[in-house]
């Protein structure tokens, strides 16, 4: 009995044995301690990982910058290798913005450095791609009546902003930098520059003439380039009212020393065609807002016969779209130069059938050119130097026309107020949108079509 019993105790020790709780390993003390280190591991991993992140970010926008400068230096500026020969004989690549120093090579001027080019390629890219989601810059204009300032609060393109920002700093750069640069560098960098700030605004204009009067005095020679660059110091002289001055660059341009005058022959250079009568469709505009109307008939007449005297394609799309856009921009001269030997012929109290007719030519070239350039706009839009050109006419041929058609409505009207109403109406056509008659297009200028929907709504409402 007594072993029975000791042997039951025995399992029983045995049992609470098995059953007691574990030692502990570690006190309180020590997992107090543990937590600060744990946080600290945390820490440190998003620190470095952050790190990792960023620089994978900061590497990531470096390359895609620089690529977006290769694109721009080897694509967007390289002189084409295969450049349309039809393209150069008519003299286009010659009117185009430069922005290099060597028309064979292309690209931007090595001399620039570093710095430099990435300067004149984020201005190039800021005028032809934009800035994203920039607002518009607002400034006070302090040249006219207004409030905050005196003519108020003046709205600049954002993208003007950039590329003159650009464009300075490059041309401080180039002038450190001048004993390397190439020949025609700097003078085509400040003619740029000169733009972008004439685009700016009126209270930016008396710096953008002397940034092309600096363009002129560097330039190494004078070339068609020179004259394009006279012609447009005249034009900005003429906005700022300094005839005199106007008369002296535009002469420049045609490379005389002598008052202007129209000549009597067309140069041989399309590129010498396109400035000359620019500069004349200019002069016209000078001699009738100086109401010297008897020169300005004399020159709208010479001018008009010196365009007649060049022979253009009956049939545009028989030649090559260089040539037709040469041909559609020399009728367009044509259009602008039968309303100014119009409006002379009215001043001038002369019979309303005269100026009638020329009002009537004037309507029939630019609705032409219009047509042409609207209809089938492809050929001139898929070579990538005549589609600024290009756009450029088909804008200023339907204003040409729009004008040409009101001012007939003018001269109908109270005589043959039916007929009066058609050309206003046809006036409207060529301002509107082309498939929404009656809503303005984005090219139209709200002046404009505040003059031509409120005549034909007014003759209309007679009706």
């Amino acid at each position: 009995m007594w072993r029975t019993l000791f042997r039951r105790r025995a399992v029983l020790l045995r049992r609470s044995a098995d059953d007691a709780p574990y030692p502990q390993t570690h006190s309180v003390q020590q997992g107090f301690a543990q937590h600060p280190i744990f946080v600290l591991n945390v820490a440190k991993r998003f620190v470095k990982f952050s790190f990792i992140g960023l620089a994978l970010l900061g590497s990531t926008t470096a390359v895609a910058f620089e690529a977006t400068h290769a694109w721009v230096e080897n694509v967007e500026l390289k002189k084409k290798e295969k450049e349309d020969a039809e393209v150069s004989a008519w003299e286009w690549d010659v009117d185009a913005e430069k922005w290099n120093g060597d028309d064979q090579k292309g690209g931007t001027d090595p001399g620039l450095g570093i710095r430099g080019r990435h300067c004149v390629r984020g201005a190039w890219m800021a005028l032809n791609w934009g800035v994203g989601e920039s607002t518009a810059v607002i400034g006070s204009d302090v040249s006219g009546d207004g409030l905050l300032g005196p003519r108020g609060l003046v709205i600049i393109d954002p993208r003007l902003v950039r590329a003159e920002d650009g464009l300075r700093t490059a041309i401080e750069i180039a002038e450190e930098r001048s004993r390397e640069l190439q020949a025609w560098t700097l003078p085509r960098l400040r003619s740029l520059h000169a733009s972008v700030l004439e685009r700016m605004g009126a209270s930016s204009s008396l710096v953008a003439k002397v940034e092309y009067e600096r363009a002129w005095d560097c330039q190494p020679e004078f070339t068609n380039e020179s004259a394009r660059l006279a012609m447009k110091l005249g034009d900005l002289c003429f906005r700022l009212g300094e005839n005199d001055s106007a008369m002296a660059w535009w002469a420049k341009a045609v490379g005389s020393d002598q008052p202007l005058h129209s000549p009597a022959s067309m140069p041989p250079s399309p590129s010498a065609q396109r400035t000359l009568l620019s500069i004349l469709t200019s002069c016209s505009a000078l001699y009738a807002r100086s109401a010297k109307f008897k020169e300005g008939r004399a020159l709208d007449e010479a001018a008009f016969n010196l365009v007649r005297s060049v022979r253009h394609p009956e049939n545009m799309s028989s030649v090559s779209p260089a040539h037709a856009l040469h041909a559609l921009t020399l009728l367009h001269r044509s259009s602008v130069f039968c309303i100014h030997r119009a409006e002379v012929s009215h001043a001038l109290k002369e019979k309303r059938p005269v100026s009638i007719q020329w009002l009537s030519t004037a309507a029939q070239s630019s609705e032409r050119v219009a047509r042409a350039l609207a209809i089938n706009s492809s050929p001139f839009t898929d070579i990538p130097v005549l589609k600024r050109p290009a756009t450029s006419l088909l804008r200023d041929a339907r204003r040409t026309a729009t004008e040409a058609w009101n001012l007939l409505g003018i001269l109908h009207e109270d005589v043959n107020n039916q007929q009066a109403l058609q050309c206003y109406k046809n006036a409207v056509q060529w301002a509107s949108k082309l498939d929404t008659f009656g809503e303005p297009a984005e090219d139209t200028l709200a002046a404009d079509w505040h003059i031509v929907w409120g005549n034909y709504t007014r003759l209309c409402a007679r009706h």
